[in-house]
Order: structure tokens, then sequence, then C-alpha cells
């Protein structure tokens, strides 16, 4: 139960907050955003303490992301091949498995040294503004949708 509430933890925070914030000028860096900055009181030190951990996980989170969009490519042009070997294949998607899992672990841990860095509260105060975030996301894809639907047909 631990692991699914880490892994529910890690892709709430660093997944999904690091992809809205992107649309911002810092690239995903949540700890640069001076208004979240300042909603969870994070201190200089912690912001740069951040920041050493994620320039310290980057390269190889470029890497092991790189292996597995090779590995995807890999798959998906063995199953557009109509005569593929069901064993290929198979060995295959074992390869884009094992890659997303070394991928993930790698956000896992990056996210959990990030974590060790805040204090209970700001870790508390930026799982909430993610899942605010979130809300916001879906929200506004609703309206978007509802926008987008053609107008109901009237009844004859």
């Amino acid at each position: 139960m631990r692991r699914f509430l880490l892994a529910a933890a890690v892709a709430a925070v660093f997944g999904v907050m690091a992809a809205p914030l992107s649309a911002q000028p810092f690239d995903g860096k949540w700890w640069k955003n001076p208004s979240v900055a300042a909603d969870l009181n994070l201190t200089q030190d912690q912001a740069e303490e951040i920041e050493k951990i994620f320039v310290k996980s980057r390269p190889k989170l470029i890497d092991l992301k790189a292996d597995l969009e090779k590995k995807q490519l890999d798959l998906q042009v063995a199953m557009d091949d109509h005569g593929a070997d069901r064993a290929a294949v198979e060995k295959k998607i074992e390869a884009v498995e094992t890659a997303r899992s070394a991928l993930q672990k790698t956000r896992a841990l990056m996210l959990l040294d990030m974590k060790q860095v805040l204090k209970p509260a700001q870790w508390d105060k930026l799982v909430q503004k993610q899942q605010e975030r979130r809300q916001q996301m879906m929200d506004r894809r609703q309206r978007m949708r509802e926008e987008a639907a053609p107008p109901p047909r009237p009844h004859r």
C-alpha cells in the first residue's frame, strides 16, 4: 500500500504538477515559481537543494526517457509487421515495460529526495496545490469540450 501511495504522489506531483507549470517560464521547476515558492514558504536554501537534486537527476532521466522512446519505437515497428514473431514482440513489450519502470523509479527517487527537503506542511501544501491545478485543468478541458460540441438539434 505504501508503494502505491508513493507512486500516486509521484505521479500527482512530479508528473502532473510539472506539466502545467512547464507552460510558464519555469520549465516545470515548481520550486522556481515565485507563486508556488511563496505559497509553500520555501526558503532559498530549500529551493537551491531541490535544484541540486533536479540537476543531479536530470541526465539520468534524459537517458532513461530516450531509452524508453527507442524501445517504444522498436515495439511499434514490430507491431506494425504483419508477420511479426509473437515471442520477439513479447520481448519488446518486456523491454518497454522495463524501461518505463526504470524511468518511473528514478523519477520517484528524485521526488522522494525533494520531499525530504520540505517540511511535512510544505509537502502537504504542494500536493494540495497540485490537486487544485489538476481540477482546474479538468474543468478547463470540460468547458472547452462543451464549447466545441455542436449545438443540440431541435426535436420535431
